[in-house]
């Protein structure tokens, strides 16, 4: 009689089990996608133009109405130089809602890396009250003579939505004022996944100098201490297009 009751006893627990094993499980929600930035800087076209990945030929006519690109195979490439964009205002933008002349201060730096530029940027975020940073290593450069144009783009999902978004410098070293004339900054967004917290898709904002020099300026370190120690803030390369 007692072997009855452990043999009955072991078949409702395996039964148990089997009823447990069988019973469907929670399904797992879906991750976010990882907030993965893509920093891109595309060679140029022939003759040094800017390729249509950064500014796509439906924008040059309204980028170029207010933004000066300059074109050529033999730009300035800027050995070690530190800036300051003061006052930094806004050209030109298509957001309605940009309705401040006048922007925080915008800090670059410019290193020489062979035929490339690294670069540096600074500028603070009143809306995340710190500073919005950048640190990008082999950015194209195209012009002539002391002129010239560096550029690249960004995508990724930083929110867990797709976006798109060009970034071009513009400027002429002049040496006898220490400092880099007629300095511009046009920032486009080229693609997105709808989203209405983000700018519209060909969205333009051109910001540059108020007096038409950015001034020389040593705001960070030396190169190899300030490239090894300083990130960038790739969370959120896209707010940019907020900071005020």
């Amino acid at each position: 009689m007692k072997k009855s009751f452990v043999i009955i006893a072991l078949m409702f627990s395996v039964l148990t089990m089997l009823v447990v094993s069988c019973k469907p499980k929670d399904p797992t929600p879906e991750p976010d996608p990882e907030p993965v930035i893509n920093i891109v800087s595309p060679d140029p076209e022939p003759g040094g133009i800017l390729p249509s990945e950064v500014l796509p030929d439906s924008l040059v006519a309204a980028v170029t109405q207010y933004f000066t690109i300059h074109s050529g195979e033999n730009p300035m490439l800027i050995e070690d130089g530190q800036f300051v964009s003061r006052p930094h205002v806004l050209l030109y933008s298509t957001l309605e809602d940009d309705t401040i002349p006048v922007f925080n201060d915008r800090y670059v730096a410019f290193f020489k890396n062979h035929e490339y530029i690294d670069f540096y940027g600074k500028q603070w975020d009143n809306d995340a009250e710190e500073y919005y940073t950048e640190a990008l290593r082999k950015l194209r450069v195209i012009g002539e003579g002391d002129n010239f144009t560096c550029y690249y783009f960004v995508d990724g999902y930083p929110h867990g939505w797709y976006l798109k978004m060009s970034t071009i410098f513009s400027g002429r070293w002049d040496e006898s004022y220490g400092g880099l004339k007629d300095f511009q900054v046009a920032v486009i967004m080229l693609e997105n996944s709808g989203d209405t917290l983000v700018a519209p898709v060909g969205s333009i904002r051109v910001l540059g100098d108020g007096d038409g020099l950015a001034q020389d300026t040593t705001w960070m370190g030396g190169k190899s201490g300030s490239f090894e120690t300083n990130e960038s803030s790739v969370s959120d390369p896209f707010s940019i297009f907020r900071v005020k």
